[in-house]
Formats: C-alpha cells, structure tokens, sequence
C-alpha cells in the first residue's frame, strides 16, 4: 500500500516539475516517466492481491484446525469419562462440554472467516480506488492536450487562411 503512494507522490513530482506553457496555463509533461511510474503501480498491485488472497485461503486452514481441535477435544473427553467412570451423568456432562467447545469453535472460525474477508475487500476497495483515480487523472491530462493541441491547430488554420488572404 506504501509503494502506491509513493508512486502517486512520484507522479505529483513529476507534474510540479513539468514546464508551463506558456498563455495557455497548461504543462508539457514528460510522458515516459509517466508511463514507467504506472507501469510501476501496475506491478505493486498483485502483491496486495496476492496478501489479501492469502488471508481469504488461511481462513479454510484455520476452520481446519479449529474443527480438528473441537475433534480432539471432544475425543479427549469421551476418553476420560470412559476411564473415569461408566456413569451415565459424567459422559453426559463431558459431551456437554465437548458440543459447547465446538460451538465456541465455529463461532470462532467464523468470525476469523468474515474479518479476513472484509479486510481483503477493504484492500481490494482501495486499490480499486487508486486504479479509478490515476484513470481519471490520466483522462483530464489526455482531455487537456487534446483541447491545446486542437487550439495549436486553430491558430495554424487561421495564420494559413490569413497568408492566402482569406
């Protein structure tokens, strides 16, 4: 997430930096250091794609192991009340116990499971927004060229028009 606000702020230097035109109020812009730096941005956002994958992939081995858990727990108690005594209360109490383990388990698992999701889609969210925001800034800068290019090219009109004497 640093690196694509740096490369932002890169961005920003580069337009500080550009020349002004002059009676236009616009700046010529060094376009292939442009281009590296979104190139760059380009190759940043799988990496946060690639964690946010992970984390959505860690929630299935973290329900895994919570149920093998609630499996041993539950295990663990059948077994001790078998030693203890073949009473019917204690076994009873014992799978009580093991059935309240698995619900917290699974309480828990899925709490894990949709934090995990909403933060991947938190990350999602705002690389979405940054790619929305370097399109529209890439937008206004190719809207304005194409108007002071389109002016160059009124006045070149007028001046040819003008030496034939029209």
């Amino acid at each position: 997430m640093d690196a694509l606000l740096d490369y932002l702020d890169d961005i920003e230097e580069v337009l500080e930096k550009s020349k002004s035109l002059p009676l236009i109020g616009k700046i010529s812009v060094d376009k292939e250091k442009i281009l590296d730096i979104i190139n760059e941005i380009r190759l940043s956002l799988p990496d946060d794609m690639r964690i946010a994958q992970r984390i959505l992939g860690d929630h299935d081995k973290i329900i895994e192991e919570a149920k093998h858990r609630a499996g041993n727990l539950l295990e663990d108690a059948k077994m001790e009340a078998k030693s203890m005594t073949n009473s019917h209360e204690i076994f009873r109490r014992a799978s009580e116990q093991a059935s309240d383990h698995m619900e917290e388990t699974k309480r828990s698992a899925r709490e894990i499971r949709l934090n995990a999701m909403d933060y991947a889609d938190e990350i999602l969210e705002k690389a979405e927004n940054q790619i929305r925001q370097t399109m529209d800034n890439m937008e206004q800068q190719h809207r304005r060229i194409m108007e002071y290019y389109e002016g160059i090219m009124d006045i070149i009109y007028e001046n040819r028009q003008q030496l034939r004497g029209r």
